[in-house]
């Protein structure tokens, strides 16, 4: 006599032994796919490294190189060539691109600042003090400060490109750490201005005082170039209110003495 329950036995049975099954299936296809990826990885390896460690990890590489393109504020195709017009790969083993011999030179550099000179420093910082590409770049290319951006367009198109250009860089990186807006740069920027030309230093001055109306080094500088422009009125002026703004100005005090012969104080 059959059993009742056999054939529901037996059909539990061959439900369980097709579960394993497919789970040993799953199992043989995520050792080939890690194996596939373990392969992949090693082919990704870079080559052609001077300068990095040759033992660095792809993700270690990729880390760095993240690191690299936000100091910069540029792309991989910055430093690396790609190996037809319109691919959309990129040939990192390449020396093609001249930028990425540059790139070297500036790692060796950076790598000499930390591990030479900053090591050997007998200051007693803790963590020790470092230097790396962001600290010179601020997500520039070239790291130029904004006194020689700005020459350079005053140079190439006159004082109106100049102020055309801190207005248009002032929109763009305000608020970062690329260029450095604060009052000192253009109050700076129009007293070395003011050696070959004092309308230009005036404008440089006028624009500084625009977007930094309290600014007392500002109206002092102003003041010295109105001195040397023979404007003394403007130049008291500005004197003034560079003291209103800070009363312990003591090389806007001292000019100011001069001009309205007062004794002047000692700076």
């Amino acid at each position: 006599m059959r059993h009742p329950y056999r054939p529901a036995t037996l059909f539990f049975q061959n439900r369980v032994g097709r579960f394993h099954a497919v789970c040993f299936g799953l199992f043989v296809l995520s050792l080939l796919a890690l194996s596939s990826f373990a392969q992949q990885r090693e082919q990704e390896k870079a080559t052609n490294l001077k300068v990095l460690d040759t033992t660095l990890t792809h993700d270690q590489l990729i880390d760095i190189m993240g690191k690299y393109s936000s100091a910069l504020g540029v792309e991989c195709n910055f430093c690396h060539t790609r190996p037809a017009p319109g691919s959309r790969e990129m040939d990192f083993a390449s020396d093609s691109n001249k930028v990425k011999l540059v790139a070297r030179s500036m790692i060796k550099m950076v790598n000499a600042i930390n591990g030479t000179y900053i090591k050997d420093l007998p200051a007693s910082d803790a963590p020790k003090v470092t230097t790396d590409c962001v600290t010179c770049h601020h997500g520039q290319p070239v790291p130029r400060q904004i006194q020689d951006v700005l020459m350079q367009a005053r140079k190439d198109h006159g004082i109106h490109a100049l102020d055309s250009v801190y207005r248009d860089l002032r929109q763009k990186y305000y608020g970062s750490a690329t260029y450095d807006f604060s009052d000192q740069s253009l109050a700076r920027l129009g007293m070395e201005v003011s050696q070959e030309n004092g309308p230009d230093a005036l404008a440089i001055l006028k624009l500084n005082d625009e977007f930094n109306p309290k600014s007392a080094i500002n109206l002092w500088v102003m003041g010295r170039v109105y001195t040397s422009m023979g404007d003394t009125a403007n130049a008291v002026a500005s004197l003034k209110k560079a003291l209103e703004i800070n009363p312990n100005n003591r090389r806007a005090m001292h000019d100011l003495q001069m001009l309205t012969g007062g004794a002047p104080q000692k700076p």
